[in-house]
């Protein structure tokens, strides 16, 4: 059976170096993802979407940050682009990586409740953040 996650953090590697030094990170933040933010906060819609684009040697996006929202009301989804430049992960210590993707996250959450109040979407807000301060609290635990 496979599993159906309300929130997921997708990646594009821009290339090897790039997967083998982000990977763990997102792999824990998914799991975190998982076991904290793993709810319906929305009746209309199944699914924020989130994709981290990390640019390496092969492929680069050129971005920082959040962009490219969109909302599809039909096929009940949000979808969101988190872009990781080479200069925030090449050499960094794994503190500035995970305060980055976090960081990121949290800004992409707000960004996605905002253009929901415009449309008007219903939304737990007061949930999503408060199972976000959950894996944010867990997610720093050590660094």
């Amino acid at each position: 059976m496979e599993e159906d996650y309300y929130i997921t953090l997708s990646a594009q590697m821009g290339d090897q170096l790039s997967s083998k030094v982000i990977a763990p990170h997102l792999i824990q933040l998914n799991t975190l993802l998982d076991k904290y933010c793993n709810k319906e906060y929305s009746t209309h819609l199944e699914r924020f979407s989130l994709v981290l684009r990390v640019d390496g040697e092969l492929w680069f996006w050129d971005t920082e940050g959040c962009g490219n929202l969109r909302l599809y009301k039909k096929s009940r989804y949000i979808t969101l682009d988190i872009g990781m430049p080479r200069n925030k992960w090449e050499g960094k210590f794994p503190k500035d990586i995970r305060l980055f993707l976090l960081s990121n996250l949290e800004e992409a959450l707000h960004l996605i409740v905002k253009r929901l109040k415009k449309e008007k979407i219903d939304l737990d807000e007061k949930l999503l953040l408060e199972d976000f301060n959950k894996l944010k609290k867990e997610y720093l635990i050590g660094i």
